[in-house]
């Protein structure tokens, strides 16, 4: 049965909440545990973090820091068995999950680094000028940070780190399709030593999500996921105006190959950003405005591509895709498939279900293979499948005549505007088009997948609300304190000669 974290300690959930059980997508006779949802734990969990929360922050960043690393290193102890329970649990190829686990550790340095560089105190002026003031950064209080599934450790991480490093305690509500990887998370926090109540978790779906971001002690929400969840928190907060929102909210992602473009390094490019995680990254690539000279042949790299790639188990050392998370993600590509039929797409290599053996016949895990595309310019807002995010290796193709065109296709044909990419060799044309593009991530001669730790990750429209993460996370973790300082003392002459008695 399920532990959650909270004060402290693992404890049982309570077994009147919803059970699950948490099954490799990948292989569904592969068992990682029972879970349960206790909505009673959420509240314990938030009125933990809020009775420690003035402890942490007056241990001061340098006392926070050690403890930090001490987590860091107990997160990089446990690389291997976190590479590989996550590529059980969420389908994630080993090698890519190796990434992600060994990315965790390494988050702490930058963030009480580079991260907390952003969100330091600053004086202005001093006692010798006309007035001496300045303002530092207070934490928000008890953050809320609800997991997504397609980065179940390394995207909640990133706001932990933050929110931790800045003074807040956390509550983490991780994805319920990866709940084992977030025991082990907790187990090296445990070891770690972080006081009771900074850092809790609770397990749980949609009800305990909705429960925790609703709570009137949780002072601030940092969520990666969809842009329906990101309304659903929006909507449970709408009467808690001091709540601080930063949300991420996935993308429908657009590479613009111009004329000039090599065609192999765009190739590349879009292809591993549809297929890696099996297209379920919100910076996945999924639209490819292309010059309608080059659309030909690069078709025909993609395609070749998409027909080689190895689609297997994801502790397989030669997979490159593994499935995708759910039974409910697989019939929604299924689906997507069908209406870009409707929607008018002409088929280049339909996507559908994939078999993959395994030791005793075909796995019964939720394969599929990619779908690539061609479409007329403007219809990709005419549907579901052309205007909405579909999380899956899917990707439409789309000729156009010059560099204008190409823009206004990838700038007014979706609401999302997370990450863009232009493959060009003229950074003369690349500049001109980005004056002209809303995004929050824009790659020149790169993928739209990938991100630096030293940059900020977010997105407009229905990307996020202007509150990126990754290297800016800590701004949306605190406040500022403006304070202006006189000297201690005034004469009375000086007092009374600031007051004149204009009678005399």
């Amino acid at each position: 049965m399920s532990s959650n974290y909270v004060d402290g300690a693992f404890a049982p959930a309570s077994t009147t909440g919803n059970t699950w059980t948490s099954r490799s997508p990948a292989d569904r006779t592969d068992v990682l545990g029972e879970f349960t949802e206790d909505l009673d734990a959420v509240d314990a969990a938030v009125g933990a973090a809020r009775a420690s929360q003035a402890r942490w922050e007056r241990l001061g960043a340098d006392g926070r820091a050690t403890v930090l690393r001490a987590f860091r290193d107990a997160l990089w102890a446990r690389k291997a068995v976190i590479a590989r329970t996550m590529a059980r649990e969420v389908g994630k190829p080993l090698w890519e999950a190796a990434g992600e686990a060994g990315a965790l550790g390494s988050k702490v340095d930058v963030t009480l680094g580079a991260g907390l560089d952003l969100v330091q105190d600053r004086r202005l002026g001093d006692a010798e000028a006309w007035y001496d003031g300045g303002y530092r950064f207070r934490p928000v209080g008890v953050c809320a940070v609800p997991g997504p599934f397609n980065f179940p450790l390394h995207l909640a991480n990133g706001h932990i780190q933050a929110a931790l490093a800045t003074g807040n305690t956390v509550v983490f509500k991780p994805s319920e399709f990866a709940p084992r990887c977030a025991e082990l998370y907790m187990e090296a926090a445990h070891e770690a030593g972080l006081p009771a109540g900074v850092l809790n978790m609770v397990q749980g779906g949609p009800d305990a999500g909705k429960r925790l971001v609703a709570s009137r002690d949780v002072d601030a929400v940092l969520f990666t996921g969809s842009v329906r969840a990101g309304i659903a928190i929006r909507r449970a907060t709408v009467e808690q105006p001091w709540k601080l929102l930063a949300l991420e909210m996935g993308g429908k992602n657009t590479a613009i190959v111009l004329s000039d473009a090599d065609l192999d390094r765009a190739a590349y490019e879009i292809a591993t950003g549809v297929l890696l995680t099996a297209g379920q990254r919100c910076s996945g690539t999924s639209r490819v405005v292309c010059s309608r000279d080059l659309a030909d042949p690069l078709q025909d790299r993609l395609a070749r591509i998409f027909d080689q790639v190895r689609v297997g188990h994801p502790l397989s050392d030669d997979t490159f895709m593994g499935p995708l998370v759910s039974e409910a993600a697989l019939n929604k590509f299924l689906e997507s498939d069908a209406t870009g039929v409707e929607e008018g797409f002409e088929p280049v290599r339909r996507g559908g279900r994939a078999t993959v053996a395994g030791e005793h016949g075909p796995l019964d895990g939720f394969y599929v293979t990619p779908a690539l595309w061609r479409a007329p310019l403007g219809s990709l807002a005419n549907g579901p499948h052309g205007g909405e995010e579909i999380f899956g290796p899917d990707m439409v193709l789309i000729p156009t005549d010059d560099d204008d065109e190409a823009m206004a296709a990838a700038a007014n044909a979706t609401e999302f505007g997370l990450a863009m990419s232009i493959f060009t060799r003229d950074p003369a044309r690349f500049e001109s088009l980005a004056f002209h593009l809303r995004t929050g991530i824009l790659n020149f001669n790169r993928g739209t997948v990938g991100a630096s730790a030293l940059l900020p990750f977010g997105g407009v429209k229905n990307s996020g609300n202007h509150r990126p993460a990754a290297i800016t996370a800590a701004q949306n973790c605190v406040y500022p304190v403006a304070t202006l300082r006189n000297p201690a003392e005034l004469g009375e002459s000086e007092v009374m000669a600031r007051f004149p008695n204009p009678r005399q």
